[in-house]
């Protein structure tokens, strides 16, 4: 599982800014904007417009690390690219450093940002800047950059990519995308096949064989939450199903919505309103996967049995903060509406007058809502398009303009093109509805020799940031030999471990199991179980906060570091429930799952561990609760 950024960190922007030569990325030793010292970097001059009929020139940066054994033969380059659009791969070159650690002693490392990314990202200022965008200010951002609208297409990024290799003579590559640059490797595929040794798609999307309408994104919301419902006991325990819970509350706040504050992900009070929009973005936004899975049928239940709003208000908060501003140097929203809307396939053609898509766009709705009006379940086709564009996209490119474009709109990859023959793994996430499995098999049957491995329980690219300890293994084996090998673990990842239900008072919290040599009261034990759940909240926060510090679901607050591959927090009097404040630490080895949180709170404390990794994971309970000795165990959080 990867801790995924926000997906709206995905930008844009006008103008062709200044370039320096790296990006500043997230790793402890590439937080300076010169080149770290185990790298070269550079940049490789380009045309803007390859035809010449718009003049000016881009800068695209690269940054090199070469093998680590001196006395190694040098094997093919890998060459990364992160997705997006919109993100700037060097930004990520920390996470691909970890990814392809084992094999670096004789593989050089080859990471470039696409054009339109990083320092010369495009800033389009009202729309990279505002949370809330529309149709006219993507307008705006392609009227801004004028003919080169159409000049930051995947095709041209491609073709950077390669000058950049004829520029450091690097012959066939190892190539590995994630998201987005599943797309690009898709382009790379069919453009240059004879440029690759292996391919690995992480998140894989198809560039042929797309619906504008994405219809997987529905059926895997319509079946994953249910599949995750069953496959957590309290859960599965409960009448009826997860998604008839979801489509209540859609319908209840159809009619009265739910508006309120609550913290998002780095710990900001927020006033947010949960109505259908609200919905759909936590159901189809795909980065916050993990946290809403976990907490949303819970949340729910808390709403209608008791109208304890908080959950809900709070799981609203965290999607909102998706739709926040970020530098374009980190993620373009410009580029990000650039290559959508140069590349992906719309509900109207590209090549028509505005006037001309609003109508087209009218007749496909009205199509569409004759003939698969539930697509989009539980929302309509009219909800789903008021969550934000990033997401719903079917309204995003309405006003681009297109001035002699490169090649056609929606056509990347030239017709007849054929994909590399060189061996092909895709990988999909079980639960991920931004690149569905589905998806990814389109891909898959497109490539001589591809290969996909669904990824059980999982979301959106997982050999990134892979505290499962599976897909990133089954990466480097096949880069390493053409073969992805036994990929058995990819079944055996285990199921999001659901929130049973959010209390509002600790006494109401399922109490922990007694244990030999206990002598906690079952009030007692109710209490522990609080305190842990209330650590687990917060551990579970630190898959969407990048600040290291948040707030707890009813007050308190917290912290974390991260030097490495152990997660250390602090708990300063965090609130899970209303009436328990718990202070104390928790440490997450995330090199082998296990988990140990000490908290302290009125009367008591309780020291509990488990095993993240382990299937049906038990936290086991030790401390002492007004005085009485306390041996219990509990579902781990």
């Amino acid at each position: 599982m990867r801790k995924i950024l926000p997906i709206a960190a995905l930008g844009l922007a006008a103008g062709l800014a200044s370039f320096s030569a790296a990006a500043k990325p997230l790793a402890p030793d590439d937080t300076s904007e010169s080149c770290p010292k185990d790298a070269t970097c550079g940049v490789v001059m380009r045309p803007l417009d390859p035809s010449g009929r718009v003049k000016g020139a881009l800068g695209i940066a690269y940054r090199l690390y070469r093998h680590t054994d001196a006395n190694a033969v040098p094997k093919e380059t890998i060459v990364a690219q992160e997705g997006g659009p919109g993100f700037a791969s060097i930004k990520s070159s920390y996470g691909y450093k970890q990814l392809f650690s084992a094999l670096r002693a004789d593989h050089d490392l080859l990471i470039v940002d696409a054009r339109g990314t990083g320092p010369t990202g495009i800033d389009c200022k009202s729309l990279q800047r505002s949370p809330v965008r529309t149709p006219r200010d993507i307008g705006a951002c392609g009227r801004a950059l004028g003919r080169a609208s159409t000049l930051y297409g995947t095709r041209l990024a491609v073709d950077d990519m390669v000058a950049v290799l004829d520029a450091l003579h690097i012959g066939r590559i190892d190539f590995y995308g994630d998201s987005y640059g599943t797309f690009f490797g898709q382009v790379l595929s069919a453009t240059y096949p004879d440029r690759l040794r292996a391919v690995v798609l992480d998140g894989a999307y198809p560039v042929i064989g797309e619906t504008p309408w994405y219809t997987n994104a529905g059926k895997v919301v319509r079946r994953g939450f249910d599949e995750a419902c069953a496959r957590a006991p309290y859960c599965a325990g409960l009448k009826g199903s997860s998604l008839a819970r979801i489509r209540k509350l859609v319908d209840f706040v159809r009619r009265s919505p739910i508006s309120g504050s609550a913290p998002d992900g780095e710990g900001e009070m927020r006033r947010v309103t949960v109505d259908p929009g609200t919905v759909g973005n936590m159901l189809y936004a795909g980065t916050q996967g993990p946290v809403n899975y976990r907490d949303l049928d819970a949340a729910i239940r808390a709403w209608f049995e008791a109208r304890d709003a908080r959950p809900l208000l709070r799981l609203a908060a965290e999607s909102n903060a998706n739709e926040d501003p970020e530098p374009p140097r980190q993620y373009s929203y410009g580029l990000f509406a650039a290559v959508s809307c140069m590349d992906y396939q719309q509900i109207y053609d590209m090549t028509s007058s505005l006037a001309d898509r609003r109508t087209q766009r009218r007749d496909a709705l009205r199509t569409q809502r004759a003939s698969d009006p539930g697509i989009y379940d539980p929302l309509s086709i009219d909800e789903f398009q008021t969550v934000p564009l990033d997401i719903s996209v079917l309204n995003l490119c309405l006003e681009w303009p297109v001035h002699h474009a490169p090649y056609t709109p929606g056509k990347p990859i030239p017709d007849g093109a054929q994909f590399t023959a060189a061996p092909t793994l895709v990988i999909n996430g079980e639960l991920d509805m931004l690149t569905t499995a589905a998806e990814g098999a389109i891909v898959t049957a497109q490539y001589p020799h591809g290969q996909q491995v669904v990824v059980a329980n999982s979301f959106h690219v997982d050999a990134i940031d892979d505290y499962d300890d599976c897909a990133s293994a089954i990466v480097r084996r096949f880069v390493a030999t053409l073969d992805a090998g036994d990929t058995s673990c990819a079944a055996k990842v285990n199921p999001v471990r659901l929130v049973p239900f959010f209390a509002l008072h600790a006494a109401d919290a399922l109490p922990a199991v007694p244990g030999d040599g206990n002598a906690a009261t079952t009030a007692d034990l109710a209490v522990a179980s609080a305190a842990v759940q209330t650590a687990g909240d917060v551990i579970a926060r630190w898959n969407i906060n990048y600040s290291g510090h948040g707030v707890g679901l009813r007050g308190g607050r917290w912290r974390y570091s991260q030097p490495d591959m152990v997660a250390r927090f602090s708990l300063s009097k965090v609130r899970w429930t209303r009436d328990l404040a718990v202070s104390g630490s928790a440490v997450w080895d995330q090199r082998d799952g296990s988990i140990r949180v000490d908290l302290t709170f009125a009367n008591g404390r309780v020291t509990a561990s488990w095993n993240d990794r382990a299937t049906d994971a038990v936290a086991s309970l030790s401390g002492r609760i007004g005085g009485r000795v306390l041996r219990a165990s509990m579902p781990a959080p």
